[in-house]
């Protein structure tokens, strides 16, 4: 026991024994100890007044002094308040550079509770989503960000990792918008003006879908006039290899062509409508028939439709990707190899995969196979007439349907393209 409380009980002992002797002077030694306890206890609530006047004023200059006890205490609640106002003095430090180099940071940033309502944003936020200092806070952001693929997104963040829309104030601003687990029940929605790089893809691509257009018309011609000169009887032997030559490149360039406007195409459209129906089983037979032509057939593809449930889409653009993976796979699968093409429909959604028993790729090309004119066998595609833009025409087609790609791949032992088809786009049985 400190001394203190030791000294403060004796004094008290003390001062009991000493009311008793008195008390007994007067035949009452009862009455004396109690006269001396309700002193004492009148002294402690008067210093317990003192304590709460203090601890309401908060000033040091009415640090009660007091005796016994009483000044340990009062030191001990000083230093307390010391250290906590010291403590709050670095948190309001804290909390304002934090908030500084928020406010510095040139990307948008606004945390969201569970049911994603704003709780704050820093000026970048406010300025991209053009919030209301006053009105907007508490506000679900789906009221505020009103795009479909924005709301599709934020009931699925896991599905992809961010999504790119235009600015909910309209102009040529678009956003990228990305969400983030952030504190218990907390989410970030982070916020980056993409609109630059849209600008220059939107260039580039009209460039490219102009370009092409340009060049249809004289690779027509040329192409008339080698086939008029191909048919010709009395041209001179030594042009009918040249020719021949002549004919294969220009269709080549020509199918390039076709494939840089149909990428233009779907790069620049929006999801598809669900309102046509497109049977997977006729998508399925057509790619198969046309892979029979194409140079090379290994001759053995195997059809496997488990479920009669169709898709709903664009059946031209769905045809696109069956005969794109087809075709790949009829291109790097030798003679004796084996293509398999099926659909399946599970809970998840629908499934449409083409696999081979080609030669396979690594895992260094399988990220990059869908980007334009990439090819994971440069040498072999160019023999067989390949643009290198399928698997990128694939990939856009795929995406204008809410619909995911999967590669999986092992060198030397074949490929397979899985296309992921959500619920909502199947067709109702």
């Amino acid at each position: 026991m400190p001394r203190i409380w030791t000294w403060t009980l004796f004094r008290l002992g003390f001062a009991l024994v000493a009311g008793a002797l008195i008390g007994l002077i007067y035949d009452s030694p009862a009455l004396g100890m109690l006269i001396v306890a309700l002193a004492a206890l009148g002294w402690h609530l008067y210093n317990l007044y003192r304590l709460e006047r203090w601890l309401t004023t908060g000033s040091i200059a009415d640090i009660p002094d007091g005796d016994g006890a009483w000044p340990p205490v009062f030191a001990r609640i000083q230093f307390i308040k010391t250290k906590a106002k010291r403590r709050g003095k670095r948190f309001r430090r804290l909390v304002k550079e934090l908030r500084a180099s928020t406010e510095a940071f040139p990307d948008g940033g606004v945390i969201l509770n569970a049911q994603h309502e704003i709780l704050n944003y820093n000026s970048a936020a406010r300025q991209l989503l053009d919030l209301k200092v006053r009105g907007d806070r508490g506000q679900r952001i789906e009221n505020l960000l009103r795009h479909p693929d924005f709301i599709a997104y934020l009931r699925g963040p896991a599905e992809r990792p961010v999504v790119e829309i235009p600015a909910p104030a309209g102009g040529d601003t678009w956003l990228s918008c990305r969400l983030i687990p952030y504190g218990p029940n907390q989410t970030l929605l982070l916020i980056r003006d993409i609109s630059q790089r849209v600008k220059i893809e939107r260039v580039r691509r009209d460039f490219v879908a102009n370009a092409s257009h340009e060049l249809r018309t004289p690779l027509t011609v040329i192409m008339g006039y080698l086939d008029t000169l191909g048919d010709d009887p009395e041209k001179p032997s030594a042009w009918q290899q040249p020719v021949r030559v002549m004919q294969e490149q220009v269709q080549r360039m020509f199918r390039l062509v076709e494939d840089l406007l149909q990428l233009s195409k779907l790069e620049s459209g929006q999801s598809v409508a669900r309102d046509r129906v497109v049977s997977v089983s006729g998508l399925i037979e057509l790619a198969r028939r046309d892979a029979q032509s194409l140079p090379g057939f290994c001759g053995q593809i195997e059809v496997q439709i488990n479920s009669a449930v169709d898709v709903l889409g664009e059946e031209t653009e769905l045809q696109s990707v069956v005969s794109n993976l087809v075709a790949n796979a009829v291109r790097y699968t030798p003679a004796e190899g084996r293509i398999t093409i099926s659909w399946n429909v599970d809970p998840e959604g629908g499934h449409l995969a083409v696999v081979d028993t080609g030669i396979g790729m690594s895992e260094a090309d399988i990220p990059r196979v869908t980007e334009r004119f990439y090819r994971a066998d440069g040498g072999r595609a160019r023999q067989s007439g390949g643009t290198g833009l399928g698997l990128s025409i694939v990939k856009y087609a795929l995406r204008r349907h809410d619909a995911d790609l999967e590669i999986r791949s092992r060198l030397g032992q074949g490929s397979s393209f899985i296309c992921h088809f959500p619920r909502d786009r199947l067709a109702p049985s």
